[in-house]
């Protein structure tokens, strides 16, 4: 339930044992290559030093990179038509392929493939490409209905010529527009289904040719061109196209099942270069990355620090002419931000999703994902408790889970949450104790006389009870930055957190619900108020930084104090917004009853139980919706503003993908 903690590898390597290297990085998608803070280690020069400790007659290593990219984009072309022809998806093959599966076997077997199956390949792949063509050609004829013409008969004609195609709607009424300057009949023969276009025959003279043509063009005039293969009789123009795109079909599968012979042994071939070509564009495409000296690499990599043994290991298994030296975190400069891999248990992960819509913590701060998931999966079930809507959503999410298993998380979790809410109601698909005595509650329905402002207040006090929290976790984070103006003396700081609670002693004070004068804890509001005035000041007097205030002392003090008002403004909304918590929990239970009321107005128990299934089906659908959004409201703009910058930079280890 943190963030995993990084290491600063810098990697020193022969260039006769880079590619096994990197090879071997690549396979093992823990290292995340650093290129933004390549001067933490001087790489150029450590090249220069290791160099020099180098062999003289050592010979430079000198790689064709364009050449190469152009290599494997050959190859991949070359296997995709492959697995396209006999109907493959392709498939990453990490277990078989590794150091034992090479380039060179990999193009060997793509040569035996294709001597194999190409011929066979290309044949299928024009068949179908000509059955797409003749299918298409197929469903516009078949919108023909005038059928009454023959095509080979118009092709006879000495002194006029034809064309078939289409034209749009819009087009068709500039045509209409321009009739009596128009040297041709235009005929409309067919309408195209779901299509803007229809079929037109246009019929003109020989020698308006070029005119005709120039006229259509300008009309974005589609023509139809009807294959030499078929027998251009209208009325039988779908009865060719057919036969000749069975004939096509069965010449296609007779081609197929020669190809599909020992399938498995060739899927496997398939995917084995497929992912051998994929691990050579990775490893291509870090080496442009990385520096080079004649006869040796360097390279900084960020891995995580339970990985750190196992990636040296790996390295020492392929050469023992290599060197790694290790940095922590903590021991590079603040400037030098590590990526940050969030970790948590079963329980949260879902929740990390939610963290991420809204940005990614940085390294150095506290991941809020745990506090993320207990407040938000609390805020659902006190706002959405229901035994039986819960279990829906329960099950929901264990459905969902197969397709997404984040979203159907989070939705389980959020299910149990309102399953145990609904206990402390008692409330079974909004009905309640009284229409159900032997439900099990704790409090009652929160629409009870006796519970109405409990419930409400409850919702205040929650909401005090996670301001805090998230004014604690943004001051630690603030100071494990060294930002003392904002973790001291700033509105989210310790300044900003005693002025928030000031300001719940004073409504605790004014209710009398606390033996102390409301004036006290508005003086201390007074006080921290202007502490948060002088932020700047008091923080350069506390560095011994000189001036005070850095700018026009009349503009700072314009900024403070419009910030004081917002911070005022700021407190009252905090401590409000919560109220909705406890405002929705009664806004459940009374949704539901108006339904209950609508049901017991009629007499027949069939449209009664229609009426709360209705009822039911709306308030999980539309209120559950609403309910979720609120809780993201009060997550986002009320709490994470506390506490969270979301400026941290995703761990994104080098992997091969599809």
């Amino acid at each position: 339930m943190a963030i995993e903690k990084m290491v600063l590898l810098n990697l020193v390597g022969s260039l006769e044992d880079e590619h096994a290297i990197l090879e071997e990085l690549v396979l093992s998608e823990s290292i995340h290559l650093n290129l933004e803070h390549n001067d933490v280690y001087d790489n150029n020069y450590m090249v220069h030093q290791y160099e020099a400790m180098m062999p003289q007659d050592a010979l430079p290593v000198i790689e064709n990179y364009a050449h190469m990219e152009a290599d494997y984009g050959e190859m991949l072309e070359e296997v995709k038509t492959i697995a396209s022809g006999m109907g493959l998806t392709l498939k990453l093959d990490k277990v078989n392929v590794g150091r034992k599966y090479q380039l060179a076997e990999a193009k060997s077997d793509l040569v035996n493939l294709k001597t194999e199956l190409w011929e066979n390949i290309e044949a299928v792949n024009n068949k179908k490409a000509r059955l797409k063509e003749l299918q298409n050609f197929k469903q516009k004829v078949s919108c023909i209905k005038d059928q009454w013409c023959n095509f080979n008969d118009l092709h006879d004609l000495n002194y006029f010529d034809f064309q078939v195609g289409m034209l749009s709607y819009d087009n068709k009424i500039q045509i209409k527009k321009n009739y009596e300057n128009i040297s041709a009949i235009v005929l409309k023969i067919g309408d195209i289904e779901d299509s803007r276009e229809d079929i037109y025959l246009v019929l003109y003279p020989k020698q308006f040719k070029k005119e005709t043509k120039r006229l259509l063009k300008s009309l974005n005039w589609t023509p139809l061109r009807i294959p030499d293969d078929i027998i251009t009789m209208p009325g039988t123009l779908v009865e060719s196209t057919t036969e000749k795109i069975n004939e096509i079909q069965n010449e296609v599968a007779q081609i197929e099942k020669v190809l599909l012979n020992n399938l498995q042994i060739k899927t496997l071939a398939l995917n084995k270069i497929y992912t051998r070509i994929k691990i050579e564009e990775k490893i291509l495409k870090i080496k442009e990355e990385i520096v080079h000296g004649n006869n040796l690499f360097v390279m900084n990599v960020w891995v995580s620090k339970k990985d750190q043994l196992h990636i040296e290991e790996k390295i020492g298994d392929i050469t023992d002419k290599f060197v790694v030296i290790a940095k922590d975190a903590n021991e590079l400069d603040k400037k030098v931000i590590p990526p940050t891999k969030l970790k948590n248990n079963w329980l949260f992960k879902p929740f990390e999703m939610i963290v991420e819509l809204y940005g990614l913590p940085s390294y150095h701060e506290i991941d809020p994902t745990p506090f993320l998931a207990i407040t938000f999966m609390l805020m659902f079930g006190i706002m959405f408790g229901d035994i039986g809507q819960g279990f829906i959503y329960f099950l929901a999410g264990i459905l969902i889970a197969k397709k997404s298993k984040v979203a159907g998380g989070i939705l389980t979790r959020l299910g149990l949450s309102s399953i145990t809410f609904g206990f402390v109601y008692g409330s079974l698909f909004g009905l309640e104790h009284e229409q159900l005595p032997w439900l099990p509650h704790i409090v009652g329905s929160p629409l009870s006389k006796v519970n109405i402002m409990p419930v409400l207040i409850s919702g205040v006090v929650f909401g005090v009870v996670v301001l805090s929290v998230s004014y604690i976790i943004g001051i630690i984070n603030s100071l494990r930055r060294g930002d003392i103006e904002d973790g001291i003396f700033g509105k989210n700081g310790i300044a900003g957190y005693i002025f928030f609670m000031g300001f719940v002693g004073t409504l605790v004070a004014i209710f009398k619900l606390i033996p102390v004068s409301p004036f006290v804890p508005l003086g201390i509001m007074a006080l921290m108020l202007i502490i948060m005035i002088l932020k700047e000041p008091l923080t350069n007097m506390i560095k011994r930084e000189k001036p005070y205030i850095h700018g026009e002392v009349g503009s700072y003090f314009i900024e403070s104090i419009f910030e004081g008002v917002e911070t005022i403004l700021g407190a009252l909304s905090n401590g409000i917004s919560f109220i909705r918590v406890g405002a929705f929990a009664l806004n459940h239970a009374g949704l539901f009853m108006a339904f209950l009321v609508m049901s017991e107005m009629t007499s027949s128990f069939i449209l009664k139980f229609i009426i709360l299934i209705i009822g039911n089906i709306l308030i999980l659908t539309l209120e559950g919706l609403v309910v979720f959004i609120q809780g993201l409201r009060l997550q986002y703009y009320e709490m994470f503003s506390k506490y969270f910058t979301g400026d941290g930079e995703m761990y994104a280890p080098i992997k091969i993908e599809d």
